[in-house]
């Protein structure tokens, strides 16, 4: 029978101390990833709130500049008619201020609709990922831990031999 000529077990304690490292680090990017995504979801919901009440608010403006430009063009100012320049301009300024949140709106609905299946799809390979640290590299570490032991009791056995 041959012997194994071991002459160093440094790869195998650094491979050990990697495999520690990576799980560490994995699991922190796990967990902000995980916040990060509850504080984009709560944002989401903001928005939607936030373009709700925006598109309301649209809604007034657009109406009152209606009230004001039909007030204008009422009113008479001798056999010509009145300048209504500026309650038109202010009409067009509401009408694309509400189509900007309208359109604010419906994105962010949009997004609140394709959340789920997009959080679905991310946790398939997450959950492999956090079942990968969680069971198979503390096996990883306990057989990297016993044949480094074996190799170090068989190094502490076995006669020196030259280079």
């Amino acid at each position: 029978m041959g012997s194994a000529h071991v002459r160093s077990l440094d790869g195998l304690v650094e491979l050990k101390a990697a495999f520690c490292t990576f799980a560490a680090d994995a699991t922190e990017a796990i967990s902000a990833l995980a916040m990060a995504i509850q504080r984009f979801e709560s944002w989401l919901d903001d928005e939607v709130k936030h373009w709700s009440l925006a598109v309301r608010e649209g809604e007034d403006a657009v109406f009152q500049a209606k009230q004001d430009l039909t007030r204008r063009r009422i009113m008479k100012m001798g056999d010509r008619p009145p300048d209504c320049s500026e309650q038109e301009e202010a009409l067009e300024l509401a009408r694309r201020r509400l189509a900007h949140a309208e359109d604010k709106l419906e994105r962010s609905c949009r997004w609140r609709r394709q959340f789920p299946q997009a959080l679905i799809d991310y946790k398939g390979p997450m959950n492999q990922l956090v079942g990968m640290i969680e069971g198979d590299l503390p096996k990883a570490d306990a057989l990297l831990r016993q044949k480094i032991a074996a190799l170090d009791a068989y190094t502490q056995i076995a006669p020196e031999l030259p280079p």
